[in-house]
């Protein structure tokens, strides 16, 4: 699958700028890590129970290839999806 993301290096300005926009912002979908029944990996298919909002610029600004894409939060990690594909592109642990 050439669709396949390679992972994500953030920098530590780069983490400390995600938490406080992206994981403290009150529009960002946060699910508990009891309320899920599909494992956090790249390549998971998220079902379409899961509510998840289009990716912040915050994030597209440091991954472009994420433009489009959409995010949900686990406690404190992002987890970037395909929309077209429902699947899980990126895990981000901030």
């Amino acid at each position: 699958n050439s669709q396949t993301s390679a992972s994500v290096t953030l920098t530590t300005e780069q983490k400390s700028k995600i938490r406080t926009t992206v994981l403290q912002s009150s529009s960002a979908p946060k699910v508990s890590r009891s309320q899920i029944n599909f494992s956090l990996n790249i390549g998971t298919t998220v079902p379409r129970s899961v509510h998840f909002v289009t990716v912040p610029s915050t994030l597209v600004e440091i991954h472009p290839a994420w433009r489009g894409y959409s995010y949900f939060i686990v406690d404190d990690e992002i987890i970037i999806v395909d929309t077209s594909t429902m699947r899980i592109v990126a895990v981000l642990s901030v």
